[in-house]
Formats: C-alpha cells, sequence, structure tokens
C-alpha cells in the first residue's frame, strides 16, 4: 500500500462521466450496489463480495507494510550498533537481506473460497442457459483462486485435467456478462488449441505478439468483452494497423511481431510495455489487481508436460460431452472442423517412439534354453537381435511426390541412425513392384509407375516373411478393408497422403498419422477464417478412432 491510499480501491473509482458512459454500454446497468440489488442478483453478489476482497487485502497489505518497516527499523538499529559487521552492510545493500522476513502470502479462509465459488456456480447455470456449450464445458473443468495473476481468468492444464483459475480482485470488477464473457474466452483457448500451439510458436515469435494474437483470435467471437480486451480495433488503435478480424493466428502475430520489432529498436521496449497497461498497484507478487496483456498466459508454462495427442484426445472428449442442444452457426463450425481436423503430434514423432520400442528386444532361438526355466526343454531361448528391419511402403498409386518422399525418408533416416536398423523400401499398388535396402538418402530412387489399385496385403505378407520388427506405410489409404493375413509380431505406422485421406482398413493393426503438408507463408492450425462462415485450413488429421491399440494382437 502506498501510505493510507488503498492500492486496490485506487483503481475503481471513476469520474461520473465515466459511469454513465459504462452504464449505456453494458445495457443500462447500474454499478451502485444499493440499485443493482433491484435489478440483478448476481450482480449485487459480486459488489458485496468484492467489496469484502478489497477489505481483505488491504488488511493484508497493512500488515505486510508494519512488518516491513519493523524489519528497517530494526535493520537500521542493527547497523548503527557497535556489532554491526561490513559483510553484513554488504548483504543489506545488496538486496540478500530479506525485508519482509515475518511477513505471510496472501491467502483467504475457506468460507470466503466457498461464496466465490458459489457466485461462479450461478454465473455457468447463467451460461448454460444462454451458451449451453460452454457451460457444459465449464463443468469439466478445474476451479482454482489465483490473486497473483494478471487477468481475471486464466486457464491451463495440470494433473490431466484443465484448470480454470480466477482474480477475484479483476474478475468481480466485471459485470456478470463479462464475467461469463471472460469464462468463454478461456474455453475458446482450448477448444482453438492455443494451449498446444503457443509452444510451437514460442520458437519463432516473442510471448508478447503470441499473447496479443491469441486473444485477438477468441474476442472475435465474444460480446461483451470484458475490460481492457486485446481485439482488431485496439490492435489498430494502438499498434497502427489495418488488419481485419476472424483472420488465422499466424496473421496477428506476424503483424505485431513486425511492430514490437521496430519499437524496440527505435524506442526501446518501454514504449511497447506502457501501450498494454499501466503498472500494477501492488508490488508484491501474491497480489495483482490490474490487467497485463503481456502476462496474461504465463500460467500455461505451469502446464503439465503431456504430448500433444494425449491432451487432445481429452479435449475432444470434453468438446463431446458438451454438445447439447443446438450450438450457435460460428461455435457449430469451429467444432465441426476441429474434430475433422484434429492437431496432432508429427507422424516423425510416433515413430521415433515406435523406433526406440523395437530397437532393443529379443528373439526366439531353439539353439539356447531359457535361462529362467532352464529346466524346461520345450521353452526357447532368447537372443539379442544383431539387427532390427524397418520395411517402408511407398504406395505407387498414391498422391506422395517423390520430393515429398525422399524427405520422408530423411526423416527415417534422421531417426533410425543411432540404432542398427536395416531400412527395406517396398514399392507397390495392387502388388510389389520393387524392393530395395536403403543406407542413405542418396540410395532413395525415383518410384515406378502405378499400374493399378492398391492392396496393403503383399506388404504385409512380405513383412511378414522377413521378419520385420517395423512397417512404415506411405499411401492415399485407397485399398482393402481387411488384410488377407494378419501382422507377425511387428508394429505399423500408416502415413496417410492427402488432407482428406482416409484409411479404408477397418482394423489398421496400428498408428494412423497424417503426411504434414509444407506450408510457405502460414501454419493455419486450427484457425479459422471467416468470410460468410468458417473454414480450416492445412490441418494435420487426426480420427478418434485411429488411436494406439494393442501391440500384442
Amino acid at each position: 500500500m502506498n501510505g493510507e491510499i488503498d492500492i486496490v480501491t485506487r483503481r475503481t473509482l471513476k469520474p461520473d462521466s465515466q459511469v454513465n458512459a459504462e452504464k449505456e454500454k453494458n445495457g443500462g446497468a447500474k454499478l451502485e450496489a444499493g440499485s443493482l440489488s433491484n435489478q440483478d442478483p448476481l450482480d449485487a453478489e459480486r459488489v458485496a463480495l468484492l467489496a469484502i476482497t478489497k477489505k481483505l487485502v488491504t488488511a493484508w497489505q497493512q500488515e505486510r507494510d508494519a512488518l516491513q518497516r519493523a524489519q528497517e527499523i530494526k535493520d537500521n538499529a542493527y547497523t548503527n550498533s557497535i556489532g554491526y559487521a561490513i559483510t553484513e552492510a554488504a548483504a543489506l545493500a545488496a538486496g540478500k537481506r530479506d525485508l519482509t522476513a515475518g511477513t505471510s502470502d496472501f491467502t483467504v479462509d475457506k468460507e470466503y473460497e466457498n461464496r466465490f465459488f458459489k457466485l461462479v456456480s450461478k454465473l455457468n447455470l447463467r451460461l448454460i442457459e444462454s451458451d449451453s456449450f460452454f457451460g457444459y464445458f465449464f463443468l469439466q473443468v478445474g476451479q482454482e483462486l489465483r490473486f497473483g495473476m494478471t487477468s481475471g481468468t486464466g486457464i491451463n492444464f495440470k494433473g490431466s485435467r484443465y484448470v480454470m483459475y480466477f482474480n477475484p480482485l479483476i474478475f468481480l470488477d466485471m459485470t456478470p456478462a463479462q464475467m461469463i464473457s471472460s469464462i468463454k474466452h478461456e474455453i475458446l483457448h482450448v477448444i482453438s488449441l492455443h494451449l498446444v500451439r503457443a509452444k510451437r510458436l514460442y520458437q519463432r515469435y516473442s510471448p508478447l505478439a503470441i499473447n496479443l494474437a491469441m486473444d485477438i483470435v477468441v474476442n472475435n467471437y465474444i460480446d461483451p468483452l470484458p475490460p481492457n480486451a486485446i481485439d482488431v480495433k485496439w490492435l489498430n488503435k494502438n499498434f497502427g494497423t489495418t488488419v481485419v478480424a476472424f483472420k488465422p493466428l499466424e496473421c496477428y502475430v506476424d503483424e505485431i511481431q513486425a511492430h514490437i520489432d521496430i519499437a524496440r529498436e527505435t524506442d526501446g521496449e518501454t514504449e511497447v510495455e506502457d501501450t498494454l497497461s499501466d503498472a500494477p498497484m501492488s508490488n508484491s507478487p501474491d497480489v495483482a489487481d490490474t490487467f497485463d496483456a503481456a502476462k496474461s498466459h504465463d500460467l500455461w508454462g505451469e502446464s503439465d508436460q503431456v504430448d500433444g495427442d494425449s491432451q487432445q484426445q481429452l479435449t475432444n472428449k470434453m468438446v463431446e460431452n458438451s454438445e447439447k442442444g443446438e450450438l450457435a452457426g460460428y461455435l457449430s463450425g469451429l467444432l465441426s472442423d476441429m474434430k475433422k481436423h484434429q492437431a496432432s503430434l508429427p507422424w516423425s514423432v510416433y515413430l521415433k517412439r515406435l523406433v526406440g520400442s523395437v530397437a532393443w528386444g529379443h528373439k526366439k532361438t531353439t539353439t539356447r534354453r531359457s535361462r529362467r526355466q532352464p529346466e524346461r526343454l520345450e521353452l526357447r531361448g532368447t537372443l539379442r537381435k544383431r539387427r532390427a528391419k524397418v520395411v517402408v511402403a511407398l504406395d505407387c498409386s498414391g498422391s506422395i511426390t517423390d520430393g515429398a518422399f525422399r524427405q520422408a525418408m530423411l526423416e527415417v533416416l534422421e531417426i533410425t541412425k543411432s540404432y542398427d536398423f536395416e531400412i527395406t523400401v517396398v514399392e507397390c499398388d495392387s502388388v510389389i513392384r520393387r524392393t530395395y535396402t536403403v543406407n542413405a538418402l542418396k540410395d532413395v530412387q525415383p518410384r515406378v509407375t502405378a499400374r493399378g489399385s492398391t492392396l496393403f496385403t503383399p506388404v504385409v505378407q512380405y513383412a511378414n516373411q522377413m521378419q520385420a520388427n517395423l512397417l512404415v506405410y506411405f499411401t492415399d489409404g485407397k485399398g482393402e478393408k481387411h488384410l488377407k493375413v494378419d501382422p507377425k509380431h511387428y508394429k505399423i505406422l500408416w502415413v496417410l497422403v492427402g488432407e482428406e485421406a482416409k484409411l479404408s482398413l477397418k482394423n489398421p493393426w496400428g498408428l494412423v498419422k497424417h503426411l504434414a503438408q509444407t506450408i510457405k507463408d502460414y501454419d493455419m492450425t486450427v484457425d479459422y477464417e471467416r468470410v460468410d462462415g468458417f473454414s480450416m485450413n492445412n490441418q494435420e488429421g487426426f480420427s478418434m478412432a485411429n488411436q494406439e491399440r494393442d501391440w500384442e494382437k
């Protein structure tokens, strides 16, 4: 706290003109607690709970400041004493002495927590009535308080579920409609796969540019917007851009990053940061009462480290559980395309996993007794495998180009180089046309001309005969519905070529992934561009039916 000024309430005092303007913006909603009770019980409860929150924070800050002053007096007395040591002076000057010793972190009791989340539950009931999808989705999300967060709401992935966090100081300073919008904002981040995609974007762009761009994408679909929300109008006004709504994430990221780079080269970071928000009034990491777009997604860094596929399976399940009744047009389009084009890890990631799992194994032998039960002569012993065998099948009738196949083979060779693998390329359509061994990229040959339709069985038979350890099959997916022979003790990775490709087999006997397409300008994964509806472009395919099966079948 700054002197006698309440650092929390200082921000909420507004001139009458601003209050009246907000009344009109929010449909005539009144901000005074006395009149709110006659208008909206939820708003009355919000105002009352916000007042309690401010009192609790103020009391804690006053106690903290008093303890800090006492510690400073103690330290000053010590430094003026005969026993004062130079080392202590140096430690204090270097800031190594803890002047907040004896202070406690800001916490609230269970009664307050229950009251707050009771209000949140009432908001969700209202959300179920107005936008049932978001309401039912929110029922599956964990809820926690986080007073140090610089936004009213935030979300991350913890303990195999999504958890939404609330900062009551910022959240309760909104109208009920805005609070509902803030909840929808976080859910839109999830179903837009932003938590997964941000990890990739951080390799190329600054966190600030990514945070702003992701907020703009989801805020295109929210009304009314929460206070200080980042949208297209805000971006064009503050960054001097001319972008329009409903563009892919990468479009906004590029525009924002270019502005940030120019601003930092000319004016430094200060000019960019000052554009976003005022500095938090509290100097404690425990409490924040001001929205800061630059830090609004810091929670994502705390998410549990799980692969994108597992997280996506959970998201898809939550979506299915939330689809009750008629959906809004934009939401229906978004969810439909999300299910059709789910974000998945690249096929090469799964290949790496499979290679690692089969590289070090054993083979049965009749020349050695079982070491575990040597007295049982009928049991076959084992020998460590000398070389693992990988069969790479190329469907000649498929749509993969020679260049794309060479690139794919480069990834195969890169992944297997650390192991002792024998790689055999099999070119096929309805029959096997050619086989050859590959030790380096230069060994990859132009494929033969396709002569007919595709059958998968001949390749499976070939892999069985050569006792393969892994089969990687590049195909457009068009072939039999059922194999005439079963794979024998090896794993299969189907790599489908073509955006709309589907595997015809009812039982794939392995994993089914898509070959990612090369996109020069933007990777428009999951994002959607609205012209007269919605479309999603260039997204790697994913199907809930194509998940891992029992490899021991």
